[in-house]
């Protein structure tokens, strides 16, 4: 019978469908299954007793040993994405999961690391964003035909009682009025053609700090009639400009998810520490928490357990998440989440410094201020 299950659990790390690669606690590779060989084209004989880094980029390693060390010290499953160039310069994008593997007595025999390609997944992302800018345009596009519309509509009146009355006040008035209106629709496309002639990422761009700041300010009076107590801890950092529509997009759909947790109220803390080369922005609130089978699969577009079509009562899409994934590796970056059920949920951003070269803050005390 033992030799029966061992050859069921063989098949099974064979045939599986993600790319399974087995470690003892030092991240020294000890399993890979098939899939692995296909995905990195590489035989088991060559990777075994080899450390799993030589899979990463080495500007993603230290975020794998930053999550070889959570899975090994915390107990908990760790999450990251990486570029993957293969053997035909094919760019890939893996999805990484640490999990650690436990006996029953909760003693630690080694990890896991699950991979799976979501190239086509991130393409999905930026068409979703690219889908939000196309709303956007619309808006705009709305905008501007409301103002023309209410110009034209003023002016073609003005004329039409001019033409008809055969008034020479009335047609002084009308040529006045029809000069107001073609100077002030000259006035609205010299603005549109002077946006779209610059690049919104230059002219928006703002400290890091000064954004959650910003942010802070701006919901703390709403969520304390929500009966949500809003605390932010900033540490000293370098001066990290990043896009502040963009980022404050990112926590607003952070904070829609952490209020949709906190029906009956709770705490939101936003923390920003220096960590080596990386920013650490952790989101955090103390609401109803995910459920552990779900974590792997929160940031996947269309994916929610509110909207009325999952079993929830909300009106929710499940793309808030996904668009928060995409704009964070948009700017370079990457987030993950960890949860407990009951307990509130921590989402984790890290921005490499190197991406973005630092101008040390002249105020190197570390400060917090708790709203």
């Amino acid at each position: 019978m033992a030799d029966i299950q061992s050859e069921y659990y063989r098949y099974l790390f064979n045939c599986s469908s993600f790319a399974i690669i087995g470690t003892d606690c030092q991240g020294i590779i000890i399993n890979w299954n098939q899939q692995a060989e296909n995905l990195f084209h590489r035989p088991s004989s060559e990777m075994l007793s080899h450390h799993i880094e030589q899979i990463v980029p080495e500007p993603r390693r230290t975020l794998l040993h930053r999550a070889l060390q959570r899975a090994v010290i915390n107990r908990q499953v760790a999450d990251f994405e990486i570029d993957y160039q293969d053997i035909n310069d094919q760019k890939l994008t893996l999805a990484i999961v640490i999990t650690p593997v436990l006996d029953d007595k909760n003693e630690i025999l080694g990890l896991a690391a699950w991979i799976r390609d979501i190239s086509n997944r991130k393409k999905l992302e930026q068409q979703l964003l690219q889908t939000e800018k196309v709303a956007s345009l619309g808006t705009l596009a709305s905008g501007v035909a409301h103002h023309f519309n209410n110009i034209i509509g003023g002016v073609a009146t003005f004329v039409d009682f001019a033409l008809t009355s055969q008034n020479p006040d009335a047609t002084q008035r009308a040529l006045k009025m029809t000069a107001s209106a073609a100077e002030r629709i000259g006035d609205i496309t010299e603005s549109l053609l002077t946006f779209a002639e610059k690049d919104a990422r230059q002219f928006d761009l703002a400290d890091i700090t000064e954004v959650v700041l910003t942010f802070s300010h701006l919901v703390e009076k709403p969520l304390a009639e929500k009966n949500i107590k809003l605390e932010i801890h900033l540490q000293a950092v370098p001066i990290f400009e990043v896009p502040g529509t963009r980022m404050h997009q990112i926590l607003g759909n952070l904070l829609d998810n952490a209020e949709c947790a906190m029906c009956d109220g709770g705490t939101v803390k936003i923390s920003l520490e220096r960590q080596k080369n990386e920013i650490i922005l952790k989101f955090s609130d103390t609401g109803c928490g995910i459920h552990h089978s779900d974590l792997t699969r929160i940031f996947d577009p269309f994916f929610t357990t509110r909207g009325t079509l999952y079993g929830g009562n909300q009106s929710s899409a499940g793309l808030g998440l996904s668009v928060v994934h995409g704009a964070v590796r948009e700017l370079g970056g990457s987030i993950y989440a960890t949860s407990q059920l009951n307990s509130g949920t921590t989402f984790i951003i890290s921005f490499p410094i190197n991406n973005n070269p630092p101008t040390q803050n002249p105020d190197t005390s570390e400060t917090e201020d708790n709203t």
